[in-house]
């Protein structure tokens, strides 16, 4: 019986954790960012400089959308809570 060989490829791997915490809006975009856009070392300066400006414009951006998203997502819990009678807890979870 004869075979083919078989590979495969994922790429590269990475694994960020914290200790005794989530990440942060800030690491989070950071993560996305560097998933999105990478620049290589040997490029023109003067084209690196740009890709450098519109790498840190995305993260700014990614991070106000997640930012935006975890307030949706306390104002939508929060929301829910009242609806089942759970006002003191809705109160506390808005203060976090």
């Amino acid at each position: 019986m004869e075979t083919d060989k078989f590979e495969i490829s994922i790429g590269n791997l990475g694994v960020q954790t914290t200790h005794n915490r989530g990440h942060t809006v800030e690491e989070l975009a950071e993560m996305a960012t560097n998933k999105l856009i990478s620049i290589s070392d040997n490029a023109d300066p003067m084209v690196k400089a740009q890709a450098h400006a519109f790498r840190d414009r995305c993260k700014w951006i990614v991070a106000f959308y997640v930012q935006e998203g975890i307030k949706n997502h306390v104002c939508t819990i929060c929301n829910e809570l009242e609806k089942q009678g759970h006002k003191d807890l809705a109160n506390i979870i808005r203060r976090l």
